[in-house]
């Protein structure tokens, strides 16, 4: 029998005669059947003219591959003619490349040679359409057409809708698809192993977890063995869900089992310690992965950077990235960008631009996103000058700016008044055919209305819709809520006013942001005229208004109007929610008036509003604020009663209490005892004891503790060592205070303003003046002041006679001392 395409020379009677494929634009995206009356013959064309090219790689390929498709066709000898294996891997690179609608033509031509298709042919099929993201069409194609054309889908036909249907956030219809595979309408077709994965997978993306946990469970029920790959996908769900401690329970199973763990699987849970700040399981992990003969790798390295870094020990977070690359292990730029964004977040711009530096140097070329880190980095320091200097660089290491890019530059330059310049860069960005988006408009819209040009606002309202992109409340609101936590509550409101202008309408919470502005500048008649306006303008002030008028009041000191507020907010039908009631509370306790805190505690459980953790916390801690000790205790005997979950800010008011009704020994225990259960504890927690232990002559257990910080998983802050610093001078360590505060700064913790003046008064009291000078010198280095109790000692020391020819040991600008005290 001839070849289903026949040759143009050859002469074949008109009954045999066939329509030559001739593959081109013309095909679309359509299941060719059913079959109509046969296409006119058309005479042979160039299929560069039928199938118009498109841009890149993919517009080669896609000419390419019909043009050897036809040349093979017209060759139609038995030799050459294309057979089903053909077909199948034609449709197969059409929809590789995206060209779905040519996968259909080429299946078009299949059915019209009479062939029958097989899985293999339709699988093609069944993933470009998947990969467009027309599941429901391939829904179709699997549960109808395939059976129509009396061909059986297989597990492969199934896992391809499934995985398609779970990569549109569809995992429930995937589950339902499963158990169809599993029960009876799958027939001969039970899901594979590969099958539960996906659907695993897409059940813990969609935020399903305990459906995806119970299909993990059933598994074995169905006589299906866990792989690797699905233990390490529930243990990499379970962790991202934050329940780690079941992930952890999955990979003892796993090990019980006999399946191996690999370095995915323990990077996952890694991941997971890391997010939750369990930084001593993190430790432990590390631990038992080399157990198991696994090495960190670099994911592992990211992941342990990228703790440290969060948690401000970019110091430690360096060390493990030097001793990574000593061990010959090279990190990739994703590695690069997470400590560039420890240092950048902690504003250390030297180190940041060091690690720029190494990281060009060892060939890892820096992307977009390492460079939006630098340069937001030195915006938000104020350095714009670097940051466009930063902003040109890209060009030279071959990368034009994106919108991400330009949007920092815009940003920075609006927020420091140079919105002329933000608006050249507005233009450059234009010009370079890049598209801005919403946060660019944003910024730009923020800068002009701090610099009054509203008519260039307008324009650029204007511009937007020309863009497509159409501001809505939303948008406004936003911008609104950046100029009132500026301060510029007036340039709020004039935005409001333009909001209306350009046609947009104010919603409830442009009204309530702006109360908010009013409320911070300490101007509530301003914001009390705003409740006003929005009723007379048809809106329905809601619980958040009265809330934020609430916190207004209290922060202002004027309690009895608030209370007034709460009233009248229940008249007008609202109910007052748990953040009402902590507002008023919160400012009860700042007055000092624990009773009526404690009235109003009891009148939210008669007006069945449930206190919250958050709310306990206020009235314990105006309790043991206000002397009353044995009302406190009680309170937290009670919270632990109930079984309430407490949290670290309740039992660092639980031990700052204590402390400061000079309980030190019991505090000592409760510390103790949240030690002994692993409950993850913060450095201010340290601070507390430390601080406690010091002032009650504890001078050992103070430093055993300080001694026990890293093993927590945690780093000394700015206060912790300010008074391990204080004390050592106030012993007469002095050698060892100078080594400590070295120490601290090889660390990477910066010493503030408020530390550098408490050492200053410390050594004044001890008559050390040299060293006085030193820190006087870092104190002007760092511009910080001298605060007024500093100045007050340095002048009252230095009248003394015995001091006086010690002025001239002391920085240059405090010399005129000596003139003072003459």
């Amino acid at each position: 029998m001839p070849g289903p395409l026949a040759s143009p020379r050859r002469h074949v009677p008109p009954r045999e005669r066939r329509p030559r494929p001739v593959l081109g634009a013309g095909a679309r995206h359509r299941w060719p059947f059913p079959l109509g009356k046969p296409r006119p013959r058309r005479r042979r064309q160039d299929v560069r003219r039928i199938a118009p090219p498109r841009q890149g790689r993919a517009s080669s390929s896609s000419e390419l591959v019909p043009s050897l498709f036809n040349r093979m066709a017209r060759a139609c000898s038995d030799k050459v003619a294309p057979d089903l294996h053909t077909y199948s891997i034609l449709i197969n690179r059409f929809c590789r490349i995206g060209r779905l609608e040519l996968g259909f033509a080429a299946f078009g031509l299949i059915l019209k040679t009479g062939w029958r298709v097989n899985g293999i042919v339709i699988n093609q099929l069944l993933k470009g359409v998947c990969d467009r993201k027309c599941v429901s069409e391939a829904m179709d194609i699997l549960l109808r057409r395939m059976p129509e054309f009396g061909c059986t889908p297989d597990v492969v036909s199934y896992s391809t809708v499934l995985k398609g249907l779970c990569n549109e956030k569809r995992a429930e219809e995937a589950l339902e698809l499963l158990y169809m595979m599993a029960d009876d309408g799958g027939g001969s077709c039970p899901p594979n192993v590969v099958a539960y994965n996906t659907v695993i997978n897409g059940l813990f993306r969609d935020g399903q977890v305990d459906k995806a946990y119970n299909l993990f469970r059933e598994m074995d029920d169905r006589g299906i063995s866990p792989t690797v790959v699905t233990y390490t996908t529930v243990i990499d769900g379970l962790s991202k869900a934050q329940a780690v401690d079941r992930a952890e329970g999955v990979l003892q199973q796993m090990i019980h089992k006999g399946v191996k763990p690999n370095n995915q699987t323990y990077n996952c849970l890694i991941h997971g310690y890391c997010s939750s700040g369990q930084g001593k399981e993190v430790v432990r992990m590390l631990k038992e992965m080399s157990a198991h003969g696994h090495k960190p790798d670099i994911v592992t390295c990211t992941l342990l950077l990228d703790h440290l870094c969060k948690s401000g020990r970019c110091t430690e977070a360096r060390k493990i990235f030097d001793s990574t690359i000593e061990k010959g292990t090279k990190p990739d730029v994703t590695t690069y960008g997470v400590l560039l964004h420890g240092y950048a977040t902690k504003g250390a711009l030297s180190d940041m631009h060091g690690l720029l530096d190494l990281m060009v140097e060892d060939g890892v070329s820096p992307d977009h996103h390492t460079f939006s880190i630098v340069l937001c980095a030195y915006a938000k320091g104020g350095m714009i000058d670097e940051a466009m200097h930063i902003f040109d660089q890209m060009r030279q290491q071959g990368l034009s700016p994106n919108v991400v890019n330009y949007a920092a530059l815009i940003d920075a330059l609006c927020k420091l008044d140079r919105v002329d310049e933000a608006m050249l860069k507005f233009n450059q960005m234009i010009h370079e055919r890049v598209t801005p988006g919403i946060v660019v408009f944003s910024s730009l819209v923020y800068g002009l209305c701090t610099v009054d040009k509203w008519e260039k606002a307008e324009e650029l309202f204007s511009e937007m819709l020309n863009q497509g992109i159409h501001p809505n409340a939303t948008f406004f609101t936003t911008i609104m809520r950046n100029l009132c936590n500026g301060g510029r509550v007036m340039e709020a409101q004039s935005l409001l006013d333009l909001m209306v202008h350009v046609g947009v309408r104010p919603n409830v919470m442009s009204y309530t942001t702006l109360i908010d502005g009013y409320c911070l500048a300490g101007r509530m008649k301003e914001a009390m005229k705003l409740l006003d306006a929005m009723v007379r303008v048809g809106l329905k002030p809601n619980t958040v208004s009265f809330t934020t008028l609430l916190h207004g009041y209290c922060r202002a000191g004027r309690i009895e109007e608030a209370v007034k507020l709460l009233d009248a907010m229940v008249r007008v039908g609202l109910k007052p929610n748990t953040v009402s009631f902590n507002t008023l509370l919160h400012g009860y306790c700042r007055a000092g008036r624990i009773d009526d805190a404690v009235r109003l505690f009891r009148e939210m459980l008669s007006n069945e509003v449930k206190p919250g953790i958050v709310t306990y916390n206020i009235v314990l801690h105006g309790l043991f604020q206000s002397g009353k000790f044995s009302e406190a205790k009680e309170l937290y005997l009670n919270m632990i009663k109930s079984g309430m979950q407490l949290n670290i800010y309740t039992y660092r008011t639980i031990l700052n209490g204590h402390c400061k009704n000079k309980c030190v020994d019991e505090a000592f225990k409760i510390f103790q005892s949240l030690c002994s259960k692993d409950f993850q504890l913060d450095i201010i927690t340290f601070n507390i004891m430390i601080d406690a232990l010091l002032k009650s002559g504890r001078k050992e257990d103070a430093m055993d503790m300080f001694t026990a910080i890293s093993a927590h998983g945690l780093g000394p802050d700015v206060v912790t060592y300010r008074l391990m610093i204080e004390n050592l001078i106030k012993e007469g360590l002095l050698e060892e205070s100078d080594n400590l505060f070295s120490a601290m700064e090889k660390s990477g913790c910066t010493p503030d303003s408020c530390m550098l003046n408490a050492l200053v008064r410390r050594l004044l009291h001890r008559g050390e003046i040299m060293r006085v000078g030193a820190y006087l010198s870092k104190i002007d280095e760092m511009n910080f002041s001298l605060e007024a109790a500093t100045t007050s000692l340095l002048i009252s020391v230095l009248s003394r006679e015995e001091y006086q020819h010690h002025a001239k040991s002391l920085p240059e600008k405090y010399h005129f001392l000596k003139e003072i005290n003459k």
